[in-house]
């Protein structure tokens, strides 16, 4: 049997999504939900789920970034997109971020049975998307006007929910191409270097004295349990130890 994740900010959506799964009679067992991005990324790092049913716009993190995120530690695992009428653009062009397939909403019996179809048949067949990838991985002509762009707005903005969806409107590129085209350039996913920014300025913040759920504030994490294990994984040490230690 296979373990989804469900990631939906409304809990019509999760119940429904179970409903018609059990009403199929599906080899699937939902292992977990989430209703933000972060939460999300917990939730499939623990359980590392085969499929993972994810909306384009959750907060804290959009699904685009989600995935980008979780392919760094969860490969194998196939992501479906469910998608409003208003980005069905997007959910079309993720496809090239190594999305299976994309959901319109409402999600229906029918389609619901389509995109796990498609999920079982690519699990029996020989990946042969290697020309999705050369194709995606080709150097523009020109592209590091707009890294320097969405750069600029990071700074001023990392503590706010800066997605790869919202970049991409302000750069006037699809999605997918930009993040592929950032990593190119840079030598690292966009969320890797969201998240890097922003732990540098946790760490002027708590030098300065202030409270660990005053920093993951200010620097756009509303979790602080969260916070807290990213703060550790790049700098090895609690925010509150690194606090005590540079302000002693």
């Amino acid at each position: 049997m296979k373990k989804m994740v469900i990631v939906d900010d409304e809990t019509l959506v999760i119940e429904g999504i179970k409903a018609i799964l059990k009403k199929i009679g599906a080899d699937v067992e939902v292992v977990g939900f989430a209703k933000d991005g972060m939460q999300a990324q917990r939730v499939i790092r623990n359980m590392k789920p085969d499929i993972v049913i994810t909306d384009i716009r959750i907060p804290y993190l959009d699904g685009l970034s989600l995935i980008e995120e979780c392919k760094e530690f969860c490969p194998d695992t196939t992501f479906i997109i469910i998608s409003g009428y208003e980005e069905f653009e997007y959910a079309r062009k993720a496809i090239r971020l190594d999305v299976l397939d994309y959901i319109t909403k409402p999600v229906t019996v029918d389609k619901l049975k389509a995109v796990l179809d498609m999920a079982e048949k690519k699990d029996s067949e020989d990946d042969t998307d290697g020309d999705i990838q050369e194709e995606e991985r080709q150097k523009p002509d020109s592209g590091h006007k707009a890294i320097d762009q969405i750069i600029e707005y990071i700074e001023k903005n990392y503590n706010k929910d800066v997605g790869l969806t919202e970049l991409s409107e302000l750069v006037g590129m699809n999605p997918a191409y930009l993040s592929a085209l950032f990593k190119e350039t840079l030598g690292r996913t966009y969320i890797k270097y969201l998240t890097g920014i922003r732990m540098e300025k946790a760490c002027e913040l708590l030098a300065e004295g202030n409270k660990v759920s005053a920093v993951a504030s200010m620097v756009g994490i509303n979790d602080v349990h969260y916070f807290s294990e990213i703060f550790k994984k790049y700098n090895g040490k609690t925010p509150r130890e690194y606090r005590d230690s540079v302000t002693d």
